[in-house]
């Protein structure tokens, strides 16, 4: 288990330019004027940029200047314009993406130092029993499952790294069924760098072209940094495969613009004037006065998908896939799920939330089962709640806990009480909850960071148009006043009280 932070260096590369001979004092009064007169417009840029672009600011919004919006009708939408200190704490539009990453003609690009089917297996994690993925490419693929099974649509993995060995017995069996063409020699395919999944459904429709899934794919999969190569595609060569995607996030062989999904959660700090992004692979970004940061968990053997403050101090919890917690920043070691021992086998983990006191958390899976710790009563849904589970938030009083559904459905188990249902789309499924300090309210966020407002929650607004990357985690200010939320690229919105310090 982790107990503390690793220092995570950063470098800055800072360029220079020599000024011309001729003209020097004018070019340089000229570039000063320029930049005066852009400065302004920083502060309005554009709210749906990539998490890599430059904070607008480096202060957090003035809690002055976000006076709370009345209460929410049960149900009543979040304005859908951000309010000024919403608007000027979004993300910037200066890394928009200029070269698409999603191309016919892209690839993976290999692992530096290893060999095609050989890889070593530290670089590689499980997603699923029928899945051991590259590490880098591994938390955006989770995302895209889970984004996907959001929506409806049962998609998991067939297979994603596939070593020598058994590229050797694909290559031997295609060829004695006279289709050579549709298995290269072994060492050659991206599943032999973990770069690609051969996809699947509960219906086996993924392989056809005319299938819903696979139309779904490609309508979704790039968000994600997933790529349906041009061989793959009718036309395209002797196999089409459907199924067949590769990851290209990292810009790929045509080095085209990076697509980033790799985020988990946003966990405030308790004075509410920073945060810590937190990613699948355990690497922690802070910002504002969250302290140090840390890399990815090299050892991490299953990905994290959670994480909660311990409202009692400085500290926090992240919560992975298999129900395994680590405690860190002096948070309390409370407990994890006993593992099942086979990938897969036991619940698969969606969901975290702390009690007020900081001594006690429940775990929540995506079927709607509840793992309670510490001093978190035990809670059990009732009999025939169903639903894919995204989100949890605890009533005031630690006694009870609310289980938000992709559907919008919410579910309040103890005293908590009064919260949804939301109104969803089939493309915008509920993906987050937070609950308001007095209990009695709470907020829902949509994919597309639709919020809606219920109780005695405010509504404090919405992103103005989708984001690159869908939200996949919400965290309410300690006032009740405000909330963040952050992409599975890292870009945070601020609303209401919230400070902005910076994407992931």
């Amino acid at each position: 288990m982790r107990t503390g932070p690793r220092e995570e260096r950063r470098h800055i590369i800072l360029a220079a330019m020599s000024p011309h001979r001729v003209g020097r004092f004018a070019g340089v009064l000229l570039v000063w004027m320029v930049a005066c007169t852009a400065a302004p417009v920083s502060q309005h840029a554009s709210p749906s940029a990539s998490p890599s672009s430059p904070a607008v600011s480096q202060a957090a919004v003035p809690a002055s200047s976000a006076s709370p919006s009345p209460p929410a009708t049960p149900g009543k939408p979040a304005s859908p314009t951000p309010k000024p200190a919403a608007s000027a704490s979004t993300p910037g539009p200066a890394s928009a993406r200029t070269v698409s990453a999603i191309q016919p003609k892209n690839a993976p690009t290999g692992i530096t130092g290893q060999s095609n089917g050989q890889v070593d297996q530290s670089l590689l994690v499980y997603i699923d029993p029928k899945c051991m993925a590259y590490r880098p490419d591994a938390a955006s693929l989770a995302r895209l499952f889970t984004i996907a099974r959001a929506e409806g649509v049962s998609l998991a993995a067939n297979e994603c790294y596939r070593p020598i060995t058994l590229q050797a017995i694909a290559r031997t069996n295609n060829c004695a069924a006279g289709n050579c063409a549709c298995a290269g020699p072994p060492g050659h395919s991206m599943h032999g760098w973990g770069e690609a999944v051969d996809l699947r459904d509960d219906n086996g429709s993924v392989n056809t072209f005319t299938s819903p899934t696979y139309k779904w794919l490609t309508q979704s999969a790039a968000r994600f940094g997933w790529n349906h190569p041009g061989w793959a595609v009718p036309g395209g060569s002797p196999c089409p495969e459907p199924w067949h995607w590769e990851w290209v996030g990292d810009g790929g062989i045509m080095g085209a613009s990076p697509v980033r999904a790799d985020v988990v959660s946003l966990v405030s700090t308790r004075s509410g004037r920073g945060y810590r992004i937190v990613t699948g692979l355990e690497a922690v970004a802070p910002h504002g006065d969250a302290g140090a940061g840390m890399g990815a968990n090299a050892g991490l053997s299953r990905l994290i998908v959670a994480g909660v403050a311990d409202p009692s101090g400085d500290g926090y919890w992240l919560a992975a896939a298999d129900g395994t917690v680590d405690a860190l920043d002096g948070a309390p070691s409370l407990g994890s799920i006993p593992s099942s021992g086979a990938v897969g086998s036991g619940p698969t983990i969606a969901a975290m939330a702390a009690t007020p006191s900081g001594k006690g958390y429940w775990l929540v899976s995506t079927d709607g089962k509840v793992f309670a710790f510490g001093d978190a009563p035990s809670l059990t849904p009732p009999a025939g709640t169903t639903g894919y589970f995204m989100g949890a938030a605890a009533s005031s009083s630690g006694k009870g806990l609310w289980l938000a559904a992709s559907n919008g459905t919410v579910v309040g188990l103890g005293d908590a009480k009064g919260c949804g249902p939301a109104t969803t789309t089939p493309t915008d499924p509920i993906v987050a909850i937070a609950s308001t300090p007095g209990g009695n309210g709470c907020w829902l966020s949509s994919a597309n960071g639709q919020v809606t407002a219920f109780g005695d929650a405010a509504a404090l607004g919405s992103i103005p148009s989708a984001p690159a990357e869908p939200v996949v985690s919400m965290s309410s200010t300690r006032s009740g006043n405000g909330y963040w939320l952050v992409t599975a690229g890292g870009a945070v919105y601020a609303f209401g009280d919230a400070g902005y310090f910076g994407n992931g």
